[in-house]
């Protein structure tokens, strides 16, 4: 199961809270979120403090937006290198 909270700063960035497993079946879901944040034309932030387990598609993705516009934040310790090697290749 996999909640998505978005919080908008009024002077801020647009934070899109994760929280539980993110697999592949969500990343639907996520992007959806993803654009309607990024039509709020401010920085958009993925919070990962509360992700418990995410599949190989899943952190790819996370990986891929890395590389656009998204920053993450709260990263578990598990995922940083897994993600790091994503964003390398």
């Amino acid at each position: 199961m996999l909640k998505i909270d978005t919080r908008i700063e009024p002077s801020g960035p647009v934070t899109l809270s994760i929280a539980g497993h993110f697999g592949n079946e969500h990343l639907g879901e996520l992007k959806r979120a993803l654009q309607r944040a990024r039509r709020s034309h401010k920085e958009v932030l993925i919070d990962l403090s509360e992700v418990t387990l995410v599949d190989r598609h899943s952190l790819q993705f996370l990986a891929a937006q890395t590389r656009q516009d998204i920053k993450l934040i709260n990263c578990p310790e598990y995922l940083e290198p897994w993600i790091s090697k994503e964003c390398a290749e």
